[in-house]
């Protein structure tokens, strides 16, 4: 038998929790069984249980010339998307960024890539990036690859909130041990806890990054803004945070991190974009000199129909209207769900994390197999780390009652 075929840093590579491989393993379920509930993939679906498709991006897909389907996209994208990119994400505070900041756009392979691509390029190997406690499990896989580590801090403190100093603790640690201090935020509508942070957390995240980069020490914050358009109050809100941005040291740089795939529902066209954000513009010159590299290192290119149907719609009155209508439909379904399994939680006893937007409800749980006794009653949800995450995103109104009383029952 042969024993050494892979290389020695890829010997411990398995893949412990696949989350697209339990989704499918509950779709098969489905088929056999009509009372299966499938509370899995974070994907946004219809009641009658089809994924929920923008018309505008279904129109313009059947619409693209040969040439924005089947032609290489440019390493560097197109300016209608990047220009896109950064208008939609900054919203009415794009102005401000561009004349307090210099910034860049590199299309990635959906927000992983980017997440990867910065994990990469702005740490170094074996050091280690500071994020919540509660994460989304993929991020694991993306510093292993890497060859950096994670280490946390508590998301809450005891009222339940952010909790601020015990990131002001663990971040001011492991600058000081590193020299370096990587820092990821899933903001707002954390994955996988609902978990919005306030303009007043930032504020003081921001403090913190401050006073590390006075060290002369390289602060690079990598803000993953994936469900940006789902918190449960106006979108606008969501995009008060950038604001604390105005307060950042000269040396910092902040990488934004954009889904096309929760944005636009484009899951399996896998387009993203690393939005590069600093005072410096020495440091956003090499942000770009080592993002380029990495996307034509790493996957040549990013989905050319994807990239152009996102520049489409952000660079068209007409079509941005029409997304932007349509979007408020989208958030109406996943806000409806949200009140209704809030609601039943409370009536039913059924203790959750708080929850102030996303596709998905964290409950923490003491059951190490609650995985294997949620399938015998045809549940399918995701288990992590002392909690288990549902996917309210794909839930149908009428499931979520009895689903919080199969939950109560084995938490």
């Amino acid at each position: 038998m042969l024993n050494q075929i892979v290389g020695k840093h890829a010997e411990s590579k398995k893949l412990e929790s696949n989350i697209l491989q339990i989704s499918q393993d509950a779709k098969l379920m489905k088929a056999k069984h009509a009372d299966v509930i499938d509370a899995t993939v974070g994907m946004l679906h219809h009641e009658e249980g089809n994924v929920f498709k923008y018309q505008v991006v279904e129109d313009l897909l059947h619409h693209l010339s040969d040439a924005e389907i089947y032609h290489y996209a440019p390493v560097r994208g197109t300016n209608a998307f990047s220009e896109g990119v950064v208008n939609w994400v900054f919203g009415n505070h794009t102005q401000t960024i561009k004349e307090h900041f210099h910034y860049s756009v590199i299309p990635t392979t959906g927000g992983s890539g980017a997440i990867s691509n910065t994990f990469y390029n702005f740490n170094d190997f074996g050091q280690k990036v500071l994020i919540a406690n509660h994460y989304w499990t993929p991020y694991e896989n993306f510093a292993f690859e890497a060859n950096i580590e994670l280490t946390t801090f508590q998301m809450y403190d005891d009222s339940d909130c952010f909790n601020i100093e015990d990131f002001r603790a663990k971040a001011m640690d492991l600058a000081h041990k590193q020299k370096r201090l990587c820092v990821l935020l899933n903001d707002p509508c954390n994955n996988p806890t609902g978990l919005c942070m306030s303009p007043d957390d930032w504020k003081a995240v921001v403090s913190v990054l401050n006073q590390v980069a006075d060290e002369d020490i390289p602060v690079i914050l990598i803000h993953d803004i994936a469900y940006v358009d789902y918190q449960l109050k106006d979108p606008q809100y969501s995009r008060e945070t950038f604001l604390s941005y105005l307060d950042f040291h000269p040396n910092i740089l902040a990488v934004v991190v954009f889904s096309g795939s929760k944005t636009f529902s484009l899951y399996g066209f896998r387009i993203g974009a690393q939005i590069g954000i600093s005072k410096s513009k020495d440091i956003i010159d090499q942000f770009v000199r080592v993002g380029d590299y990495s996307v034509r290192g790493r996957f040549s290119s990013v989905s050319q129909p994807g990239m152009n149907i996102i520049g489409k719609i952000f660079t068209d009155p007409h079509y941005q209207n029409q997304f932007s209508q349509e979007l408020i439909h989208a958030r109406k379904l996943l806000k409806d769900r949200a009140i209704l399994f809030m609601e039943e939680a409370d009536k039913q006893g059924l203790k959750i994390l708080p929850y102030c937007g996303g596709f998905f409800i964290s409950i923490i749980t003491q059951n190490n197999n609650i995985f294997k006794d949620l399938v015998q009653e045809h549940v399918f949800v995701i288990q992590m780390k002392k909690l288990i995450r549902i996917a309210i995103s794909s839930l149908k109104l009428q499931d979520i009652p009895r689903l919080v009383s199969i939950l109560r029952r084995h938490i």
